[in-house]
């Protein structure tokens, strides 16, 4: 990808703060920011309810789960850095994620496997947000040159089609006009979260518009090997949200049954929780002001 997008605009409007004053997502053509997130939003508008649209960001521990953990030479202390690099590659530990997700070591060839399916089939149908970019804080930039070349390798297909930057999906759900996909709108939201934060997720949704909430759990520890049951949910449904670390890609295949977009959200999840989080060095909000605790 030669060309690079500004994503200053995203979230809270000077996202390039947050990552020490640049963020330019990597880019198949030349595009004007908004008209790239704007193209993505009227897409995932048009399916609401209509027609199966999976999306799903890939970050760092995605791309650590593919590919192995990569060396940055900017994150500091530097023999920190190099010792996890090479604890990795000793293929020792249990292998666990910042979401919860724990493996063990004799799943992880049959897992990767069924991981690299999964995204074939979510590229064919939906949507990669991928965690591509420069940025200032040079965050993560260690598995930019590698990321076409596994997918070409992998016959996971990647093009300006199907390819959107990482941050696409928040922004759609915290920034302006995100009411489009709240208000009147029957959601199913797919995590692990407790019944405590399922009722305030509920409560906070309500406030925002929804129609109807519904939910399905899922393990805390094991997304990439549940199973989830479409049949238990109330149909039809205009929006899934997702949130179950790198397993969110066995989920959403699930979900196409339910014939409408399902997104992973990941950690935005934790702000329709609490309004008062911010994620993404604080770029991203709950799409209020506030809202109240039952």
């Amino acid at each position: 990808m030669r060309h690079r997008v500004s994503l200053n605009f995203i979230g809270t409007g000077n996202a390039a703060e947050a990552y020490g004053g640049k963020l330019e997502a990597w880019s198949f053509i030349d595009i004007e920011p908004d008209q790239w997130f704007e193209k993505f939003r009227s897409k995932i508008a048009a399916n609401l309810g209509n027609s199966y649209l999976p999306v799903y960001r890939m970050a760092d521990g995605e791309y650590r789960f593919l590919m192995g953990r990569k060396f940055n030479r900017y994150r500091k202390p530097l023999i920190k850095e190099y010792l996890g690099c090479l604890l990795d590659k000793t293929g020792l530990r249990r292998w666990s994620t910042s979401w919860g997700e724990s493996y063990d070591l004799d799943d992880l060839k049959k897992l990767k496997l069924e991981y690299i399916s999964a995204l074939q089939k979510i590229a064919s149908s939906g949507f990669l947000g991928l965690y591509i970019n420069d940025n200032g804080l040079n965050a993560f930039i260690e598995y930019n040159q590698s990321i076409e070349p596994f997918f070409q390798k992998n016959n996971i297909e990647l093009n300006q089609n199907n390819y959107i930057p990482f941050h696409f999906v928040c922004h759609l759900l915290s920034g302006s006009g995100c009411d489009l996909f709240y208000r009147n709108r029957k959601i199913l939201i797919v995590t692990n979260f407790n019944e405590q934060k399922s009722q305030q997720i509920e409560h906070n949704l309500l406030e925002l518009g929804a129609k109807t909430v519904q939910f399905l759990k899922i393990s805390a520890t094991k997304s990439m090997q549940d199973k989830i049951d479409c049949s238990r949910v109330e149909r039809p449904i205009d929006l899934c949200l997702v949130a179950a670390g790198i397993g969110a890609a066995n989920i959403l295949n699930q979900l196409q049954p339910l014939q409408t977009v399902a997104l992973d959200i990941g950690g935005f999840m934790n702000c329709l929780y609490n309004p008062s989080l911010a994620i993404h060095g604080g770029v991203f909000t709950f799409p209020k002001a506030h809202s109240s605790p039952i």
